[in-house]
């Protein structure tokens, strides 16, 4: 469950609605021929290409583009797909640095136009051209599709519980149905998702951008996806910032293990938080355990009786689930999760001036709009998470003992991240996996994380910066997920100077 960087930009966004309504690279660049010579052998052609720049519709400030790269790389002469990609008119002409922002899923297109500018320093904004792409089966690349909106709203408001043998057998047929149609309304881009043939088509990229390196910020997933890069093109790595870690060689139940105990971390820090500031009034001042008694004495309600709006929506457990989580991800989000807490603890949304805010944090994290529609951040979620990961036949033996297990560390939130029938059933096979990520040889990749991140835990990043053959690792004391950050002088300084000017952190560096 590494989702945002997107949920991220989305709470700004919900926020607003809630309170509302309530240097260039040195050297010449390669040639045509140059860049072919370097292709792998039968990518000569996808190798030559260019990116013909156009104006974005319904974008002034940002030009679109597209390469085309094979759908299989195993098989490049049979059928392709075109990788959309964006960056600004006014930085067209500085240094490149391609970015992903997260999920699996999510849309560096919609990240780079609409996110990015805020997230960034001044001086790195307006001095490189920051290239936004949706990879393989997101957004306008390929996308996967799996449910209408109609559909989607309605999944949501399903009251399953796998924690139980026949509960655990619905939930598999109800997965197996949901993949089948994905696979039925997508067609064969389900089986070629996998986040290694994305960082193959980063290399096509790379190329037709004219640049003997790529440079790259990834975050969140986009550490693995940029970790997947540099094990499989070691040379052609430029100037490589990993933030929040996801890490590349874990499975699925370490994943959950480490984000379900990192979530119960925040919300005691919140509560923590919550029982000193008059800013929240749940529980009893100055007890931080009388505010843990409040908010799991609402999940109990709620798992009796689902959550119901004037709207005439409706939100079970499994989906206010969502609604807590998402605004843990930053600290900036604690006030809006106190109020959402105050509104649901009352449950009187009729009299509210605010919007249902558990709603709107799961409406956020699942990617739906005012309008009602969806965007495919959770359909490329899925289908690129069951090629990346090989566990996709549980069983229900399986799953209760590694339930125990997460609810060991993470007794609120464990229940809720366990029993997921996930993969079952997924139409195609997982991809091979490329194994360790060493990137022999390479230039050095800084990789950071903050010390308090719910959803890559900071010992991610210590196992991928000892993994890799050149790395400098950087910690940034705080809250909340992605640590760099304009607010922080330490850390924009070193990921500023070692974009812009190849100067190079100091390893172990630690940033208050």
């Amino acid at each position: 469950m590494s989702k945002p960087t997107r949920t991220l930009a989305a709470l700004g966004a919900a926020a607003a609605l809630i309170l509302t309504a309530c240097t260039p690279n040195d050297g010449p660049e390669p040639t045509e021929q140059d860049q072919a010579e370097s292709a792998p052998e039968g990518l000569e052609a996808f190798y030559d290409q260019d990116i013909a720049w156009e104006d974005c519709e319904g974008q002034d400030a940002f030009e679109c583009g597209t390469i085309e790269v094979p759908m299989d790389y195993e098989n490049p002469d049979d059928a392709t797909i075109d990788i959309h990609l964006t960056r600004s008119v006014e930085t067209a002409d500085a240094q490149p640095v391609l970015f992903n922002p997260g999920g699996p899923g999510a849309s560096g297109i919609s990240f780079v136009q609409n996110s990015l500018g805020s997230m960034l320093s001044d001086n790195l904004a307006e001095n490189i051209s920051a290239v936004g792409f949706d990879p393989r089966g997101v957004g306008a690349s390929e996308p996967v599709e799996c449910l209408s909106a109609e559909e989607f709203d309605e999944s949501r408001e399903i009251v399953l519980d796998p924690s139980t043998p026949e509960g655990w057998e619905t939930s598999i047929e109800e997965n197996e149905a949901y993949a089948e149609q994905c696979l039925e309304r997508s067609g064969d881009i389900v089986g070629f998702v996998d986040t290694a043939s994305a960082a193959k088509d980063m290399d096509v990229i790379r190329a037709a951008l004219g640049a003997p390196q790529l440079d790259y910020f990834g975050i969140s997933y986009g550490t693995k996806l940029g970790a997947t890069y540099a094990e499989l093109f070691p040379e052609q790595v430029g100037q490589f910032v990993l933030d929040s870690v996801l890490a590349p060689s874990a499975e699925t139940l370490e994943v959950t293990k480490a984000q379900s105990a990192g979530f119960e971390q925040s919300l005691r820090a919140w509560a923590d938080w919550c029982a000193e500031t008059a800013e929240c009034n749940v529980g009893e001042d100055d007890d931080a355990e009388s505010v843990m008694t409040a908010v799991t004495d609402f999940i109990d309600r709620v798992e009796d009786e689902p959550l119901t709006y004037p709207n005439g929506r409706s939100q079970p457990i499994s989906d206010v689930f969502f609604g807590i989580v998402t605004p843990l991800y930053s600290r900036d989000s604690w006030e809006l999760l106190a109020l959402a807490f105050e509104q649901g603890i009352e449950n009187d949304y009729a009299s509210s001036q605010y919007q249902p805010l558990f709603l709107v944090f799961a409406d956020a994290y699942h990617g739906r709009d005012q309008a009602g529609e969806y965007s495919n951040d959770t359909a490329a979620f899925n289908a690129i998470n069951c090629l990346d990961y090989t566990g996709s036949n549980k069983t229900y033996e399986q799953a209760d003992a590694e339930a125990e297990e997460i609810a060991a560390d993470a007794p609120i939130f464990g229940p809720y991240m366990s029993y997921s029938t996930g993969c079952n059933g997924w139409p195609v096979d997982p991809a091979e996996p490329i194994g360790d990520t060493v990137a022999e040889g390479s230039d050095p990749i800084v990789v950071t994380n903050l010390t308090s991140d719910p959803a890559t835990p900071i010992h991610f990043s210590h196992e991928l910066a000892d993994e890799l053959d050149n790395s400098i690792h950087i910690t940034v004391e705080g809250e909340g997920h992605g640590a760099y950050s304009p607010d922080n002088e330490c850390i924009v300084e070193a990921i500023d100077n070692y974009i812009l000017n190849d100067e190079l952190p100091e390893d172990g560096m630690v940033c208050a």
